[in-house]
């Protein structure tokens, strides 16, 4: 606990900063979570004797780079759609072509590389009269209030196992917290952003339904990490974040509540 502590002292202002500067410098810390998160997906995928070719995944990361400062283009589909191509290709002309190799490949682009691309556009963006830095910001209220009142309160009333096979600390009565606690995030994130910043944002009825949405995405992508870890047989993706594990073990459930977001302003659209 000391360590996690210590790590969200370092973390959270780290995380603010970057939320703040935005522009170039943020862009260059989201492809290096990028490649980090994709390195501890196919690792992972390689503890369970997957051959995985991982450089499609690579590629689309570092190309983000100077596609969004030269060209200014910030769409995930058209890098996320190049990765995928690569990927297969790689995978097809391996000296072992496997399908189950080609689909495990594949996991790393749709649950990493995906959404760190959006949250990329998200960042640096306006839809409509709505600053994509409150709907980021509004991603990880959702998530980590959510994962906050989860915890305390399973903790507290937890007595049914959600998915023991996965996760067997987990409960329906701490499922239940996490819906209150990331509609909690998503309100105070725009009372924040309308009545101290004064910018525009959701509505509330629109803001409890993403708080609710997101809640929902963001325990799938919990549980999703969970997957893949015990199908693997390994603990954490990773030792980067002391007390937390790697980046997907800290920004998994971030990283599907941002397509959430994502989607929301296909609407404002």
């Amino acid at each position: 606990m000391k360590k996690r502590i210590i790590t969200a002292c370092i973390g959270i202002p780290f995380l603010i900063f970057c939320l703040v500067v935005r522009g170039w410098f943020a862009e260059i810390v989201i492809a290096a979570l990028t490649l980090i998160g994709l390195y501890e997906c196919n690792r992972a995928l390689g503890a369970a004797n997957h051959v995985v070719f991982p450089w499609g995944g690579y590629i689309g990361a570092v190309l983000s780079l100077p596609l969004s400062w030269l060209l200014g283009i910030r769409n995930p589909i058209l890098l996320v759609s190049a990765s995928i191509v690569i990927t297969i290709t790689g995978c097809i002309f391996s000296s072992k072509p496997s399908f189950v190799d080609a689909a495990a490949s594949l996991h790393p682009i749709c649950t990493c590389l995906l959404p760190f691309l959006m949250m990329g556009m998200l960042l640096n963006s306006t839809y409509g009269r709505v600053p994509g830095i409150a709907l980021v910001t509004m991603s990880f209220a959702i998530a980590y209030c959510g994962d906050a009142a989860a915890y305390f309160g399973g903790r507290a009333f937890g007595h049914r196992k959600l998915c023991p096979e996965l996760s067997p600390k987990k409960t329906v009565e701490g499922a239940i917290f996490y819906f209150i606690g990331s509609t909690v995030g998503a309100l105070i994130v725009r009372f924040v952003f309308v009545y101290c910043f004064k910018q525009a944002m959701p509505g509330i009825p629109a803001a409890i339904v993403l708080g609710i949405l997101g809640g929902f995405a963001g325990q799938i992508g919990d549980l999703s990490a969970s997957l893949l870890k015990r199908y693997s047989g390994i603990k954490d993706y990773g030792n980067i974040l002391p007390g937390h594990g790697g980046v997907m073990d800290r920004f998994d459930s971030v990283l599907f509540t941002i397509i959430v977001l994502y989607c929301y302003t296909l609407l404002l659209k």
